[in-house]
């Protein structure tokens, strides 16, 4: 018998609920102790990181919905790959657009070799925001 289950018995004893109300409470705590155990999250091996997650959750009473976003690492590489691959010309044209929106970056520094050594630096990253409206969690995983 646990804590609670002896506190609910104690009540009875001295008279604080009645022998009904007490066995009301025990058959509460008698189903909440055999719903299992959320599990706890498993952190992955270091170097065996396979995802970029994006987390955005609501807070109770607020608009917002749920988001979930799940990106393989694969596709970054792959990205990556593919963006050193671009003409001059256009990755001129990238650079200037996004520059144009205040993110100043040279996508000419994106190399093929570079990228094991920035998902290793994701793998110890993680964002976290708490807002008002919404709790936001970025995480490679």
């Amino acid at each position: 018998m646990n804590e609670e289950q002896l506190k609910v018995l104690a009540m009875i004893a001295e008279g604080k609920i009645s022998a009904e109300e007490g066995g009301k409470l025990l058959d509460a705590l008698e189903k909440k102790s055999e719903r299992p155990l959320a599990p706890a999250p498993v952190k992955p091996e270091k170097g065996n990181i396979n995802y970029l997650y994006v987390d955005i959750n609501p807070k109770a009473g607020a608009k917002n919905e749920k988001v979930h976003v799940k990106v393989p690492l694969a596709l970054v590489r792959a990205g990556v790959n593919i963006a050193s691959m671009l003409p001059v010309d256009v990755r001129d044209k990238m650079n200037s657009a996004m520059g144009e929106k205040g993110m100043k970056f040279d996508m000419s520094n994106l190399k093929p070799e570079n990228i094991e050594a920035l998902i290793q630096a994701l793998e110890e990253m993680e964002v976290n925001i708490d807002s008002d409206e919404q709790t936001v969690r970025v995480y490679c995983a």
